[in-house]
């Protein structure tokens, strides 16, 4: 027996009451590494005998504190030839210094002295012809000659002159000793300098506060060769933690940062990390994105043994208004059709009657009743 109409199947609706509350919904799992505050990998500055002042553990240290020291008996030799070389710079060279000035200066006046001396015998001699040819009776050559010989001696003692006097006032002045005495002081503070790189390198200086970790294979009693550029200890400031998640879902950019909480497993339950700020790095040749989370300082202690490696998380987008959570799954299956033409927002005026779609998530999708104007 057949129907001359056919019938029309009813909507299923649904109540979304009796789906679990939430002012967030989660958008993502992501895999993301805990980190320190910052974080110093403390490298050996020289090749040698490597000794360390400390017990050889994991330990807090404060800014400046010395670990140990690469040769220090040779350095600590060097160390008091410097303080003795000092000594001697302050002591002997510029004394001696200033003595070969003044010893200096004598010897320019003595050299006027001379040829003033001189140039006052010639001018003599020029002015008196008759006591000049008797000086020079073995002379062959004519007055006139003679003459010009004695003009141009002259000349050379005034040259002569001009260019001690120059000396002479460069000795005196303070441009000398600002040369030569700075040139002095620069070259002991140049190895000076050198020597106190030498001091950085060879020494293990703390750079700031933090958890010390020795990566070093140390063995306590033996002699512990060490070269250069390789890894000692790992520095980390634990006052603050932060998760490091890279952005992989192109969708996740599209929601406010300030919006995204991070949820990371510990050993006293989930920890939650608020947004913080967003960086890039470089990755196989192009460029990740990172949002950077972070997390109270109580719950530092409880993720400690999050620090180095990846770990798992959740990443959840906080709802304007608490919603209910509803499975997308189930939304779909009570009316494919409407999802598959007006999508969720669509799907959820028909479904579900008075209520609105706020967000959607990874697994499901939140909707709150629509709130009255």
């Amino acid at each position: 027996m057949g129907f001359s109409q056919s019938e029309k199947k009813p909507i299923q609706t649904l109540n979304p009451t009796g789906f679990k509350e939430s002012d967030r919904i989660l958008i993502g799992k992501v895999s993301l590494k805990v980190t320190p505050l910052r974080e110093y990998k403390m490298k050996a500055g020289s090749t040698g005998l490597f000794e360390l002042d400390v017990p050889y553990k994991s330990a807090s240290f404060k800014l400046g504190d010395r670990l140990g020291g690469i040769d220090t008996a040779r350095l600590e030799l060097d160390q008091e030839l410097m303080v003795m070389s000092e000594s001697l710079l302050k002591e002997k060279d510029i004394p001696q210094w200033h003595l070969q000035r003044r010893s200096q200066i004598e010897q320019f006046q003595n050299q006027l002295a001379k040829i003033e001396g001189e140039r006052s015998l010639t001018e003599q001699m020029l002015a008196n012809p008759e006591k000049y040819r008797e000086l020079f009776q073995s002379a062959k050559r004519d007055d006139v000659n003679q003459t010009d010989d004695l003009k141009a001696y002259l000349e050379t003692l005034a040259s002569h002159e001009n260019q001690v006097k120059g000396m002479l006032s460069f000795v005196e002045s303070e441009r000398k000793e600002e040369l030569e005495l700075g040139e002095i002081k620069k070259k002991f503070e140049l190895r000076k300098m050198q020597f106190e790189m030498r001091m950085q390198e060879a020494y293990l200086t703390v750079p700031f506060d933090g958890e010390l970790d020795f990566l070093f294979p140390y063995v306590e009693g033996e002699k512990n060769y060490i070269q250069a550029g390789m890894d000692v200890a790992l520095l980390r400031d634990l006052r603050e933690l932060h998760g490091q998640v890279p952005i992989m879902d192109p969708d996740w950019r599209l929601y406010a940062k300030n919006m995204l909480e991070l949820e990371v497993k510990s050993s006293r339950g989930n920890i939650i990390g608020k947004y913080l700020k967003s960086s890039s790095k470089e990755v196989s040749g192009g460029e990740e994105l990172i949002y950077s989370f972070k997390f109270d300082p109580k719950d530092n202690l409880a993720l400690r043994n999050q620090l180095g490696g990846r770990t798992d998380g959740m990443l959840y987008l906080k709802l304007s208004r608490s919603a209910r959570m509803v499975p997308k799954f189930l939304l779909v299956s009570l009316n494919p059709k409407v999802f598959r033409l007006g999508g969720w927002a669509e799907l959820v005026t028909s479904v579900c009657p008075g209520y609105e779609l706020l967000d959607v998530g990874l697994y499901s999708i939140a909707i709150a009743k629509i709130a009255e104007e």
